[in-house]
C-alpha cells in the first residue's frame, strides 16, 4: 500500500504556513499582542495533525477491497472479449474509487482505468474489453486500486495480487460459429462452393428413396426391382484420408496486411480448413519449418481441432529464410503414407526453382496443394490509374513482379499442381474450395 497527501491535506498545510508566515511578521513588524492568536494557530495545528494521523491509521485499520478477476480459458487473435473484476466491500461505509488491470502486451484496452462506488458489504461486477493482438501466454499482474482515505486528505494505492494466465489462440471464434452447422451449411457459410449434389460422391453410404434430380447412374435396379419404387445410392465423399499442412514460417510471412500478419492469415486458414477436412472425417497434421520447426503427425476426429489449437496458439514467424526443398525432405522422412500436401507460404518468382524442386520431390508420394498468399497492395496497387512519376514507377514495379507472380503459377498448373492463390484474409475461402474440389473430384 502506498499513501500520498491529497490536495485537501496540501491546501490545508499551505493555509498553516500561510497563517503562521502572517502571525512571525505581525510580531516582528508590529506592536501587537499576538499571543493568544499564536496559541490558537498551534493548538488548530496540532488537532489538525492529529486527524490527519488518525485518518491515515483508518485506512491501516480499515479492511481492504478483496478483488478477484475473472479470465476466459483462452482469447482469439484479432477479436474482443471480456474481462471481469469482482470488488468486495466488507466495510460500513461506500467505498469509491477508481482501478486499473495489469494487462499484458498481447492485449489492448481503452476501458481502464475507470471508477466505481461499492456500498457497504455489497459486491459489485466490473467489466472491460480487451482484443488480442498477439497470440502466446497471457500473464495478467495486479490488480491495482486509487482511493481516498475517509476525511480525504490522503491518496493510497492499493496493489491486489491476482497473477493469471490464459493463451491467445489463434482466431478459433470462426470455428466456433461452425459448432451448430451441419456439413454442407458449414461450407456455405464460410463461402465455400459445393458444386455438386448430395449424394454424389466416392463412397457408398446408404440407399434412399429416389429423389428428384439424382443421376441415372445412382438408381439402385436391383432394389428398385424388390420394392416396386425408384430407389437411388446415396454416395458420400472419401473418409479416413490425411492432410499434412507444409506451413512456411519465414520472414516474409511477416509481412502485414491490416491487423494481423500473414503468417496469422494463415494460420486462421490452417484451422477452418482442418476443422472442414476434421467433419468429413479426415486426418489432419502439420509440420512448420524456416526456424520454427515444429511436427504433429496427422489426428482425426472433432476434438482434434483442440489438439491443433494447443499446438500452434505460441508458433510466430522468424526472421529466417524459408528452405522449401529442405522442408520438403523431411516432410518425406517423417510420413510416409499418401497423403494431401498444403503448402502455405508467400512465394515469389525468385522461389521457381526451390518450388518447383520440393514440389516434384513430394508428387512421387502425395497429392500437393499450394497456397500462395497474395499481398493486398498488388491488387490495389494495380486497380489505380498512376497520376505522378513515383506513382508510375510503383505502378509499373507492382505490374512486373505480378506478371512474375502469375508466371510461377502458371507454371505450377502446367504440372498439374493444384494451386489457391488470395490474398490474405480470404485465403480460408479458397484453400476450403480447393481440398473440396479434389475431394469430389475423388482424389483423395
Amino acid at each position: 500500500m502506498q499513501l500520498k497527501p491529497d490536495t485537501t491535506l496540501l491546501q490545508a498545510c499551505l493555509v498553516f504556513a500561510a497563517t503562521g508566515m502572517a502571525l512571525t511578521l505581525l510580531r516582528i513588524f508590529s506592536d501587537i499582542n499576538i499571543s493568544l492568536g499564536s496559541s490558537l494557530w498551534w493548538l488548530c495545528f496540532i488537532i489538525f495533525i492529529c486527524i490527519a494521523l488518525l485518518d491515515a491509521a483508518r485506512i491501516k485499520w480499515s479492511k481492504p477491497i478483496d478483488c478477484a478477476r475473472q479470465l476466459p480459458g483462452n482469447l482469439p487473435l484479432g477479436s474482443g472479449a471480456k474481462i471481469k473484476l469482482r470488488f468486495q466491500n466488507d466495510t460500513n461505509r461506500i467505498q469509491s474509487f477508481s482501478y486499473t488491470d495489469h494487462y499484458p502486451a498481447a492485449v489492448i484496452t481503452e476501458q481502464l482505468p475507470a471508477e466505481l462506488s461499492v456500498a457497504p458489504g455489497q459486491t459489485a461486477i466490473a467489466e472491460y474489453r480487451v482484443k488480442a493482438i498477439k497470440r502466446g501466454e497471457a500473464d495478467f499482474g495486479d490488480i491495482q486500486i486509487n482511493t481516498l482515505s475517509p476525511l480525504k486528505l490522503w491518496r493510497y494505492r492499493l496493489n491486489i495480487p491476482a497473477q493469471q494466465s490464459t493463451k491467445v489462440y489463434p482466431n478459433f471464434m470462426a470455428v466456433a460459429n461452425l459448432n451448430f452447422l451441419d456439413y454442407e451449411q458449414r461450407l456455405a457459410h464460410i463461402g465455400a462452393h459445393i458444386s455438386q449434389r448430395r449424394g454424389s460422391g466416392q463412397e457408398f453410404k446408404q440407399l434412399r428413396e429416389y429423389q428428384r434430380g439424382d443421376e441415372i447412374r445412382q438408381i439402385d435396379w436391383k432394389a428398385t426391382s424388390r420394392q416396386h419404387r425408384l430407389i437411388s445410392r446415396e454416395y458420400q465423399d472419401e473418409r479416413d484420408q490425411e492432410i499434412i499442412f507444409m506451413l512456411d514460417s519465414g520472414r516474409r510471412m511477416r509481412a502485414m496486411d491490416g491487423d494481423l500478419s500473414h503468417f496469422d492469415h494463415s494460420l486462421n486458414a490452417l484451422l477452418l480448413t482442418s476443422y472442414i477436412a476434421l467433419s468429413a472425417g479426415d486426418a489432419v497434421g502439420y509440420m512448420s519449418f524456416a526456424g520454427n520447426n515444429r511436427w504433429l503427425k496427422p489426428v482425426k476426429g472433432k476434438p482434434a481441432i483442440n489438439t491443433l489449437l494447443n499446438h500452434l496458439y505460441d508458433l510466430h514467424s522468424t526472421l529466417d529464410a524459408s528452405d522449401l526443398t529442405n522442408a520438403a525432405e523431411q516432410l518425406l522422412i517423417r510420413h510416409q503414407k499418401r497423403s494431401l500436401v498444403i503448402i502455405i507460404s508467400n512465394l515469389r518468382d525468385d522461389d521457381t526453382d526451390d518450388l518447383l524442386k520440393a514440389v516434384r520431390m513430394l508428387s512421387r508420394k502425395h497429392l500437393v496443394l499450394v497456397a500462395c498468399l497474395k499481398e493486398k497492395c498488388l491488387v490495389e496497387g494495380i486497380s489505380e490509374e498512376p497520376e505522378s512519376m513515383s506513382e508510375a514507377l510503383n505502378y509499373a514495379a507492382t505490374k512486373l513482379y505480378s506478371e512474375q507472380r502469375a508466371l510461377l503459377i502458371k507454371n505450377l498448373k502446367a504440372r498439374g499442381i493444384a494451386v489457391a492463390d488470395s490474398t490474405p484474409e480470404l485465403m480460408h475461402v479458397s484453400l476450403v474450395n480447393e481440398y473440396m474440389a479434389l475431394k469430389r473430384a475423388g482424389k483423395i
